[in-house]
């Protein structure tokens, strides 16, 4: 299998050095540094990036792109900021059949991740990603280590599969690439924070706690930027979170540990760790979080601290962790359960710790002139279903909501903005949202589809 892995920086260089251990791999590390190149053939070493270690003999390094034409799998190790330019420079020299792999990590506006920016901009669609914890200095000392594939199809996860054979490299999987690349992200933000509580107490106890915290604030984030949860459990997750937040390897969590001693000067604009640090803050903070932000205290309180740029950040435990647990409610018929369905319960049980939905009864709906395809044992058996729901209770009149509430002691009222207005009555007995709907996808336009079909 030929592979070359572009970038010869430390992340490349250690995945590439390892790559080669299994003698299958022809693997080849691309360059546009000549030295670099040189010094990597000649001597087996990059010193700019391991000044004492030996990369092994199996191991090449090109600076020529038409060597890029013969790679059968191309990894991408390019720092984020510059990934797509470069790319678009060497676009002409991949092979069409080539399957690409992202080590990169980093979002662009709007949530748009590494994977996603690849696609429209270059129009590949052959691509994964592979991301877990991983310390470039450990795989060069051939550390037995678990990443997290992105992957679509069977064959691409035979390749990965049969690339990391007699290596330390070890994969758990899932199809979930939008998850493995923003949670790539978001453990760097909640590595400073770590980092900080860790300098200023030294607590085993309140490390812990906050860790707690931040798994549960990462879990909500997942979700709402439209990853999966079980993606969490995963080494890109779980894995991930606790190494970059508890190993004084991690360049955020160092941060973090600068910022609680009180090292942090408001004159960051020339420090790179800083400025990632704070870039990655204020881009997850400024994504619509679905009404979820004041469930993020923590994310919360770092983008409040750079924005004012004080040199020390203050933390006030019973803000930050304590909270009640809250209640969410809604309502509809959910005849033909569909994507529009699923998105706004998806959305409502994001808002607390629980999800109630009142499905509107057999008997009701014929008051209201409605005509179900399934009957109400039906519906309420498929909500039942869905992770998203806690509990399903019947509706059975109009009037029902106050008593409801009051019965469930319900925190949140969550409707669809098609009743814009129409519950503002409630809000002296919870607090009241009105959601956007899907566009495009209704319970009626699929019943006149299928009558039309019939």
């Amino acid at each position: 299998m030929n592979i070359l892995v572009l970038g010869g920086g430390t992340f490349g260089t250690a995945i590439a050095n390892e790559l080669s251990v299994n003698t299958e791999n022809n693997v080849v590390l691309f360059s546009r540094s000549q030295k670099k190149v040189d010094e990597i053939n000649i001597y087996h070493t990059n010193k700019s990036c391991f000044p004492n270690k030996h990369l092994t003999k199996f191991l090449s390094a090109t600076s020529d792109k038409n060597e890029i034409k013969k790679a059968d799998v191309v990894f991408i190790a390019l720092p984020s900021t510059v990934i797509i330019e470069n790319l678009l420079i060497l676009q002409s020299y991949f092979n069409e059949e080539a399957l690409f792999v992202n080590l990169s990590k980093g979002l662009f506006a709007q949530g748009v991740t590494v994977v996603e920016s690849i696609e429209e901009n270059l129009g590949i669609t052959n691509i994964v990603t592979l991301k877990g914890p991983s310390f470039a200095v450990e795989v060069m000392e051939h550390a037995d280590t678990l990443l997290t594939l992105g992957y679509s199809t069977n064959h691409q996860y035979e390749i990965i599969n049969a690339i990391i054979k007699n290596t330390s490299l070890h994969i758990d999987c899932t199809t979930d690439i939008r998850g493995v690349e923003v949670l790539s992200v978001l453990k760097n933000i909640y590595a400073l924070i770590l980092g900080v509580v860790d300098a200023k107490y030294n607590s085993p106890n309140t490390r812990f706690m906050i860790l707690t915290k931040a798994f549960s604030e990462v879990r909500i984030l997942l979700r709402s930027l439209g990853g999966s949860e079980d993606t969490l459990f995963l080494s890109c997750g779980f894995g991930d979170l606790c190494m970059t937040s508890l190993n004084d390897l991690s360049r955020n969590r160092t941060l973090g540990l600068l910022i609680g001693k009180g090292f942090f000067s408001a004159d960051y604009k020339s420090n790179s760790v800083i400025l990632e640090g704070l870039n990655a803050v204020n881009l997850v903070h400024s994504f619509p979080l679905d009404h979820v932000s004041e469930s993020l205290p923590l994310l919360n309180k770092l983008h409040e601290f750079f924005d004012s740029k004080e040199s020390i950040l203050s933390i006030e435990f019973d803000k930050l962790i304590d909270r009640k647990f809250k209640t969410v409610l809604t309502y509809g018929t959910f005849d033909l359960l569909h994507y529009g369905h699923l998105e706004i319960l998806r959305r409502a049980s994001l808002l607390g710790d629980k999800l109630i939905v009142g499905i509107s009864t057999d008997e009701f709906n014929e008051l209201k002139g409605k005509t179900c395809v399934l009957p109400y044992q039906k519906r309420k058996e498929l909500l039942e279903s869905l992770d998203y729901v806690d509990k399903v209770i019947p509706e059975d009149n109009w009037a029902q909501k106050v008593t409801d509430i009051q019965k469930n002691n319900i925190d949140i009222f969550v409707m669809g903005n098609d009743w814009e207005g129409k519950f503002d009555e409630l809000k002296e007995f919870c607090k009241v949202l009105y959601f956007p709907r899907t566009k495009g996808i209704s319970t009626t336009k699929l019943k006149t589809i299928l009558k039309e079909d019939d």
